[in-house]
């Protein structure tokens, strides 16, 4: 009875684990208003980020969206994610170069997923006709 207690608690331990591992998706929109330029925050993003995926609803027209975090000291300077020219929609994977203790990117390892622990996402869109809404759904693996 014992052993079959342990084997239960094992397997719903198992359960537990697996399904706090599940990819999720948080999105937030850019409204682009007056002028060719929109911002928005999405606050406190946590899990690996996986996938990028930015739509505009018109689903035509062109812009330069770029995805930033801020940092958890709120004292270093908004770190650039990806910038890129999105023309309707498109989905990108960004990824990083781990870095030796003396902080120097190491070229020859490959590319590591962002890691998000509380830190703020902002995504800036520019260069995008007036009245739009951009779309931004950031995949995330806990």
């Amino acid at each position: 009875m014992r052993r079959l207690t342990l084997i239960l608690a094992a397997a719903l331990a198992l359960t537990c684990a697996a399904g706090m591992a599940e990819p999720k998706a948080e999105s937030f929109n850019v409204a682009v208003a007056l002028l060719t330029t929109g911002t928005n925050t999405l606050p406190e993003v946590r899990g690996y980020l996986d996938e990028v995926h930015v739509s505009v609803n018109d689903g035509a027209s062109t812009g330069t969206v770029a995805l930033a975090y801020v940092p958890l000291d709120g004292i270093t300077a908004a770190v650039n994610i990806a910038t890129n020219e999105v023309i309707a929609s498109k989905v990108w994977r960004p990824a990083v170069d781990s870095t030796t203790v003396a902080g120097i990117a190491n070229t020859n390892d490959p590319p590591a997923r962002y890691g998000f622990a509380g830190e703020t996402v902002r995504c800036i869109v520019t260069g995008s006709p007036t009245g739009k809404t951009w779309t931004v759904t950031l995949k995330l693996d806990r």
